[in-house]
């Protein structure tokens, strides 16, 4: 699902989580904490007028429960990770839920700190990255089989992964590389390990991989070393298709859709609202501001899914009534509204213009919501949990989050409103 919105963030609302989606390698059993709802079985109950089955994301019996959800592909597919334990190298293996079965992607070597993967497509292919001895290197699994790609930079990972096996890698040769201007963008073929693509900077900036879509086009965001966010280009075949450096007062780019369209932030300073939203469709660009005239942005790092395939967005607009989802349509934008409280933000759409998030509540709470065809659906937790956090909505109109009680770690489920 990426080109989605991986967001290059201007600032935080409330706390959100990752996305997540596929892998292949059985996973040794190991039991869920003693949390509530700890077996794998589903619970149904009732939820703002509506039956709510919720499925853990976990084994049958309950073990290997994923602990954080990072990626989600069209077939609903989880990837997150698992705790292996004590001892374990890695003690936070990736690990992918489907059809009630958790497997785990395995590093390439034995003996890594860490072993991540944070990107999914719909071949099952998964990219991220493992550590060895302080050091990071992108990873492709493909059919649960993990291979290095290797761009001849000291560093590398793994940010982005499209449904032709393409991976945007970014590479850099010293620790401080957040920040060196010699930071590298690679395109690689998945399929085929040996053809890798440089993305040249512009100017000598640093650059960032946002997404890759499955025509080839990479989003990259550049950065002046030491200072913010500087701009964002889009690149295909070896050469820059739009530059995007010459937007006011760009503040971010959160998403890439399979057409090449993208959306961004930016602040004009012509005496307008700020931030608003800019638009790149066909060739043109164009700008949304919020309901009335009045602020929106969308490159929040709350927002994990700001784009859709169809070319509709998701964001946030500041008003008098507080900070309002929205959701940007065929040049309609739509109000989501709240919980009652003063306070909601998006954290993603699917190809069906579905919508999930979190809200505040009239008495200052917290819940999340559901939005599907102009209804606003109260999405409280199962019973035996007091809290309720989402992360990602399946292209199935499911809303994948986790459910906690006081004091106590989430526990993973697929929430099914019916």
């Amino acid at each position: 699902m990426d080109g989605r919105g991986q967001g290059v963030g201007r600032r935080a609302l409330v706390a959100g989580a990752a996305l997540g989606a596929t892998g292949l390698a059985a996973a040794p059993a190991r039991a869920a904490g003693s949390t509530a709802g700890k077996a794998g079985v589903a619970r149904v109950y009732g939820s703002g007028g509506h039956t709510v089955v919720a499925q853990p994301l976990a084994n049958g019996d309950g073990s290997n429960p994923l602990v954080q959800v990072r990626d989600v592909n069209r077939a609903g597919q989880v990837l997150g990770m698992i705790d292996a334990g004590e001892g374990a190298a890695p003690r936070w293996p990736s690990a992918i839920w489907a059809d009630g079965r958790v497997t785990v992607l395995p590093s390439p070597v034995e003996g890594a700190a860490d072993c991540g993967a944070t990107r999914l497509n719909d071949r099952g292919q998964a990219a991220g990255y493992y550590t060895v001895a302080g050091r990071e290197h992108a990873t492709l699994w493909t059919g649960g089989v993990p291979r290095v790609l290797d761009i001849g930079t000291v560093y590398s990972r793994a940010y982005a992964l499209n449904n032709a096996g393409q991976v945007a890698v970014r590479g850099y040769d010293q620790p401080s590389g957040e920040t060196a201007t010699w930071n590298t963008v690679c395109l690689v073929d998945g399929d085929d390990g040996d053809t890798v693509t440089t993305v040249e900077a512009l100017s000598g900036k640093g650059l960032a991989a946002v997404a890759v879509n499955d025509r080839g086009e990479v989003l990259v965001a550049t950065s002046v070393p030491q200072g913010g966010p500087h701009g964002a280009f889009l690149w295909r075949d070896g050469a820059v298709v739009t530059d995007f450096a010459g937007v006011t007062g760009l503040q971010g780019v959160a998403g890439l859709d399979v057409c090449g369209d993208v959306v961004g932030d930016f602040n004009a300073f012509d005496g307008g609202p700020d931030p608003r939203v800019f638009r790149w469709s066909g060739g043109a660009l164009g700008t949304v501001s919020g309901p009335g005239g009045g602020s929106a942005w969308v490159s929040d790092p709350a927002i994990h899914r700001a784009l859709n395939d169809s070319g509709d967005f998701v964001g946030v607009t500041s008003t008098s009534a507080g900070n309002r989802p929205f959701l940007w349509s065929a040049g309609t934008l739509t109000d989501i509204g709240t919980l009652g409280g003063r306070l909601a933000y998006p954290v993603g759409v699917n190809d069906a213009r579905q919508v999930t998030g979190v809200s505040q509540r009239t008495d200052g709470s917290y819940g999340a919501f559901l939005w599907r065809s102009g209804e606003l659906i109260d999405l409280t937790p199962p019973p035996g949990f007091d809290g309720i956090a989402v992360d990602a909505i399946t292209e199935q109109g499911d809303v994948l989050g986790s459910a906690s009680t006081t004091g106590s770690a989430g526990v993973y489920f697929r929430f099914t409103v019916l």
